[in-house]
């Protein structure tokens, strides 16, 4: 996701900037904006049991968070709109899917 620029300095990479401007519409397109706050954000994933295996979880949250932001369907990333972030992972599948979906916490 980061690249070092300068001494203790780092910034978002180009791959990571072009995952963000790839998929930014699509959530645009599919998703609604939240209307109330905080939501619970809960992240599917449906891949392969090799996939599963060679990626960290905490590593997946930041990015669909950052998306959920950049595409306006939530105002900001903080604690005051986004309550939790609940990952979990469905064997099977050749390429990797992802379903995003949110509510308000009760």
């Amino acid at each position: 996701m980061y690249t070092p620029i300068a001494r203790g300095q780092m910034a978002r990479s180009k791959k990571y900037n072009r995952w963000i401007e790839k998929h930014t519409p699509i959530l645009k397109d599919t998703m609604e904006p939240a209307k109330e706050f905080p939501i619970d954000v809960d992240i599917l994933v449906m891949a392969s049991w090799d996939w599963k295996y060679k990626n960290d979880t905490d590593n997946l949250i930041k990015p669909i968070v950052d998306l959920l932001k950049r595409a306006d369907i939530i105002p900001d990333d903080t604690t005051r709109y986004v309550n939790s972030v609940k990952v979990r992972y469905l064997q099977g599948f050749k390429q990797p899917v992802i379903c995003i979906s949110y509510c308000a916490t009760e």
